[in-house]
């Protein structure tokens, strides 16, 4: 709750350093002139103060306090003026921007009004029903009496209490056709802030209509309607939808009627595009993509297809395709991109790929070849399904590798919050993939791949920038959504970021590592060797004729036996396994010789054996990025 007038404040400032504010002279110079004039303070207001070990020029500012509705008055109207929409309108002479035209403002603070503006009208205690309610008008005089009277109207105001009503709503409608409750969360929360008084209903549409791919069906309820599809138990779709409308249960089956009749026409709307693309066979469509530009510098959607298509025949040897898989990899790298130019696609955007694998089917292509040409496109969003067959996977690499290259090396990397070929999407999709398979690849092979293809050259300065893209995806999946410690996924990813698949084994088993209880007796006898190494110039060699010290030769036993182990590459499992003897060596090491001698020979022979063991963890990780290290 907010207190009736804002308290007055002291606070301290800080300005320049004493020694810029005062001449030698202790006359004020103008960095102190300029400080003081800026808080609205005379000179012999400021005093210095030591702070952080140096001494400042420090004042301190009183600022009175202002009564609340005054305070609010302003940054409510500052408020409400900086929400951004991705489409707004104007709608008067206020030429104010927003989602809707704004027809009233209540704010109240206790029984006060709190009398902002915006948009060409002024904040007062006056709201209104819903459509068709009465009374028309509601005089509010608390905060409270705003609460009862909404919900007077049957108004949710809380989102999560609404957002639950609706899903119990909608699960009741499918319940009654013996449908299974199967909700799509993302349409549920769109639906929820569509509307305040959620009454749901139930449409039926005619059962010919389901000779049409579900996709289509469930792409036209869900993104022209906001309808919630109606599946049985196996996932099958039924003919029927639920809505949800803003009102009471008075007159659904009217609602519901002119629901049935807008879907009628969709449906007929999409049979009538699908009718037509199914005139031709899907390989007809490929020479229309060279009308669709995909980046003025990088060509066509057909020189695109053409890309995949030789990217693909190179990755098949590379990631184990052969017979079969590949010929199928290489025929939907083919017609990947043809339903682009398709009627349904260009209608619907979000149905390319399931469409190309509708029209490959009817065009006589091979099942895999037809689920290729849908996976290629897989993951779609973060958390979605990945290829579950080797070619899909390989025309979505060959995909995503060509996009990102080129875009890269066309001078389109994403800048802020820009990112208009969805190039964050398709980094973190090939990362997504090749953890999926635990296929380890090199991504930065990839890339180089894609640039040999590419019209325009891709410098190494191009493919080192996009390389750190995919790798920074990497992070941003293996913490956010895999849930691992910064520090570890640092250490990690310094070493194997190039390769996804290896870098996610290698944080799970790091993770293990830094939570065993000998953790810290493990990495500070590695970062001892690091911390007096990684500061000296070039490479030290070990001549075991200069050993002193029977220590130095016990460890040069052990690292040699360490470098012999087998070991996997970028296992942290088998690095720890090979370095755990080395431990204790190194500790009596430490006990019994000073590193830094004063002989040249001596101090450089014991230098290079450190280096030797903090070299065993390359191509592992840098564990500097650890805590603790």
């Amino acid at each position: 709750e907010l207190s009736p007038r804002q308290p007055d404040q002291e606070s301290l400032v800080k300005g320049p350093p004493a020694s810029r504010a005062y001449d030698a002279m202790g006359a004020p110079t103008k960095a102190a002139e300029g400080f003081a004039r800026g808080k609205g303070l005379r000179v012999e207001d400021l005093q210095v103060r030591e702070i952080d070990g140096g001494q400042y020029v420090v004042a301190t500012v009183h600022e009175t306090g202002r009564p609340a509705v005054e305070v609010l008055q302003t940054a409510l109207a500052e408020l409400v003026a900086s929400i951004r929409f991705d489409k707004a309108m104007r709608w008067n002479a206020s030429n104010v921007a927003f989602s809707r035209p704004v027809r009233w403002l209540l704010a109240l603070l206790g029984e006060a009004v709190i009398p902002f503006e915006f948009a060409g009208l002024t904040a007062g205690r006056t709201t209104r029903s819903l459509r068709f309610y009465s009374p028309e008008e509601v005089e509010v005089s608390t905060p409270a009496a705003y609460f009862e009277a909404m919900q007077a109207q049957g108004v949710l105001i809380d989102s999560q209490e609404r957002r639950a009503a609706i899903a119990a709503q909608v699960a009741e409608q499918m319940r009654a056709v013996g449908a299974e409750p199967r909700l799509d969360e993302g349409l549920l929360d769109e639906v929820n802030n569509l509307v305040e008084r959620p009454m749901a209903f139930l449409g039926k549409f005619d059962q010919q209509h389901l000779r049409l791919p579900a996709e289509v069906l469930i792409s036209v309820m869900k993104k022209h309607q906001r309808y919630f599809p109606v599946q049985d138990a196996a996932g099958k779709l039924m003919p029927y939808f639920v809505g949800v409308r803003n009102g009471d249960g008075n007159y659904l089956d009217v609602v519901a009627d002119g629901n049935e009749q807008v879907i009628r026409a969709r449906f007929a709307d999409a049979a009538f595009f699908i009718d037509e693309d199914l005139k031709h066979k899907l390989e007809d469509l490929l020479p229309r993509l060279g009308t669709l530009t995909f980046q003025f510098k990088l060509g066509s959607m057909l020189d695109k297809s053409r890309r995949i298509e030789r990217i693909v025949e190179k990755l098949n040897p590379l990631l184990g395709a052969g017979g079969f898989e590949a010929e199928a990899a290489l025929r939907a790298a083919h017609l990947c991109k043809a339903d682009l130019v398709s009627h349904m696609v260009v209608e619907m955007t979000s149905l390319q790929g399931s469409m190309g694998r509708y029209y490959a089917g009817h065009s006589g292509e091979k099942p895999e070849v037809a689920q290729a040409i849908f996976e290629h496109y897989l993951p779609r969003f973060a958390g979605d399904q990945t290829p579950q067959a080797r070619p899909g996977l390989l025309v979505g690499l060959a995909d995503r590798f060509d996009t990102l290259a080129g875009l890269f090396a066309a001078g389109m990397a994403p800048s802020g919050t820009k990112d208009p070929f969805a190039q964050r999407r398709a980094a973190l999709g090939l990362v997504q993939s090749l953890i999926a398979w635990d296929l380890d690849f090199d991504v930065r092979q990839g890339l180089a791949l894609a640039a040999a293809e590419l019209p325009l050259e891709a410098s190494p300065q191009s493919q080192k920038e996009c390389l750190e893209f995919i790798t920074g995806r990497l992070r941003s999946y293996l913490l956010e959504q895999e849930g691992y410690r910064y520090d570890v996924v640092d250490a990690v990813l310094a070493a194997q970021g190039f390769n996804p698949a290896g870098a996610k084994r290698a944080v799970q088993a790091l993770s293990g590592w830094v939570a065993r209880p000998d953790w810290n007796t493990v990495l500070p006898a590695y970062a001892r060797c690091v911390r007096i190494t990684r500061d000296q110039k070039g490479r030290f060699k070990v001549d075991a004729a200069y050993f002193a010290e029977p220590a130095e030769k016990e460890l040069f036993q052990a690292i040699q036996a360490a470098e012999a182990a087998e070991r996997k590459p970028g296992s942290v499992e088998d690095f720890f396994q090979a370095f755990l003897p080395v431990i204790p060596v190194i500790n009596r090491f430490f006990e019994a010789v000073l590193v830094m001698a004063d002989e040249e020979q001596v101090r450089s022979n014991r230098l290079g054996l450190l280096q030797r063991v903090a070299a065993l963890a390359e191509g592992v990780a840098d564990f500097a990025q650890l805590e603790g290290f």
